[in-house]
């Protein structure tokens, strides 16, 4: 008789990702049929753009304020707030080079050695400096198109929201494969979770970087907090409380997105403790708010996006841990085939996505291995980050990118859960449990390809 502990183990493994990736698809789908509103803009509000910085190029930031002169809003409305947590040093360096053109309004803080926080603090810092009704955040990298305000506004006012977010699209000058897996996940994650979302009428949390807020609306829930790490999250779980409403838009913001693997992996680490951290702390927020029981599951469900990856490789670890005690085939079932089903189908709509965005199939495929290899490699250090989020003290990585990263004290740790959940497929093998074994044999091979990719990079 199969014990039934045993039978938790695959529903672990395939059903998280088989929900995730039939939501993913059903909102994508929904997400590039969303058609937005046009609307005549006869006056426009005051505009705060809020950018926090670090250890950034002067000439980014430079960049930065000429790509808004760029924006179609009237320039006399528009103040942008440099928020720096550099040292005295390189913020008068800073200072020094800034240009500040004389038809818009341009403001350099530095927070100094007593700041609260990291990029929360920043922002909150900046947003009791800004004058504007509307506020925007922009990372000094981000780049927008000409009517990339004009149409965010348009959204805001034509929905009557109180925060309205941006596309995010991805590019880099560093053509690799991760950079081409991660300009179309950005843009298929983008399309699914925020603008298919929007559509399917679930809540929308804003984003880091690309969403314009109305300041009362910021104002009404006490901005942000400062101790905490996901600013995006934290501001989006307590104005969803106090039924402010957030919706998307067709306005475009261009993201530097991460191109090493160590970029990737910060990005994705902290991205993993950042979720947990707001799910934990404002859990009670999201069940006490006057959101129908449908759209708390869902707020819930969104913070835990990255709970699958972290349990498959529990689920993984245990597969090894009890191969004395397991007697059949224990991933030998129709979940299994699920599971294969939808990773193609997911694995097609990646395809056309990259297509759409002007990559080749081999291009868009290759880039999709990359990020599942890089994804999985990093599995336990997801884990690690996500109990850091429990913590009382939580440290944030403040990483530009185009900066090495230092990734010597994870690669042969990377390389041993290779080497153990390929030594676990082989004794799968041995005692003819083939579809355990093929699951083993995939996972590792995670492992194994980001272990020979960084080594060949060194």
């Amino acid at each position: 008789m199969i014990n039934p502990y045993y039978i938790i183990i695959p529903v672990i493994i395939f059903v998280p990702p088989i929900i995730i990736l039939f939501f993913q698809l059903f909102y994508y789908y929904l997400g590039i049929k969303f058609k937005y509103n046009k609307i005549e803009i006869k006056d426009f509000p005051y505009l705060s753009i809020l950018v926090p910085a670090k250890g950034e190029n002067v000439d980014t930031i430079n960049g930065l304020i000429k790509n808004v002169l760029e924006t179609t809003w009237d320039k006399s409305k528009i103040e942008i707030i440099i928020i720096s947590d550099d040292s005295e040093n390189y913020f008068n360096e800073i200072k020094h080079k800034l240009i500040t053109p004389e038809n818009i309004n341009v403001e350099l803080f530095n927070r100094g050695k007593n700041r609260i926080g990291y990029k929360s603090g920043a922002l909150l810092y900046g947003y009791k400096k800004a004058k504007g009704e509307l506020i925007l955040t922009l990372d000094v990298d981000a780049r927008l198109d000409n009517d990339s305000l004009l149409k965010a506004y348009m959204q805001l006012l034509s929905r009557k929201a109180d925060a309205v977010t941006m596309n995010w699209e991805g590019y880099t000058e560093n053509k690799t494969s991760l950079t081409r897996g991660v300009i179309i996940s950005t843009y298929f994650t983008n399309k699914s979770i925020v603008q298919g979302r929007d559509k399917g009428n679930m809540e929308v949390f804003p984003i880091g970087c690309g969403t314009i807020f109305k300041k009362d609306a910021l104002e009404s829930v006490g901005a942000w907090d400062p101790t905490m790490i996901q600013d995006d999250l934290e501001i989006g779980a307590k104005l969803l409380n106090a039924g402010k409403k957030i919706v998307s838009s067709d306005a475009t913001v261009h993201i530097d997105v991460p191109d090493t693997f160590g970029a990737f992996y910060v990005q994705q680490t902290r991205w993993a403790m950042g979720s947990i951290e707001v799910l934990t702390r404002r859990f009670k927020v999201i069940l006490l708010s006057k959101l129908s029981i449908v759209k708390k599951i869902d707020a819930i469900a969104f913070l835990l996006q990255y709970i699958p990856i972290i349990l498959t490789f529990i689920m993984a670890l245990l597969l090894i841990a009890f191969i004395p005690f397991i007697h059949f085939d224990i991933l030998n079932n129709i979940l299994f085939l699920i599971w294969i089903i939808f990773l193609a189908l997911y694995a097609y709509a990646f395809l056309l996505t990259g297509r759409k965005l002007k990559f080749t199939s081999k291009e868009a495929l290759t880039g999709l291995g990359r990020i599942s290899s890089y994804t999985v490699a990093l599995s336990p250090f997801m884990l690690l980050w996500a109990f850091r989020a429990f913590k009382s003290r939580r440290i944030y990585k403040v990483t530009p990118k185009g900066k090495k990263h230092n990734i010597n004290s994870i690669i042969y740790i990377i390389l041993l859960f290779g080497i153990i959940f390929l030594s676990g497929s082989i004794i799968y093998f041995l005692q003819n449990f083939i579809v355990t074994g093929i699951w083993l044999l995939y996972y590792s091979s995670g492992y194994f390809s980001t272990f020979y990719l960084l080594i060949k990079e060194k």
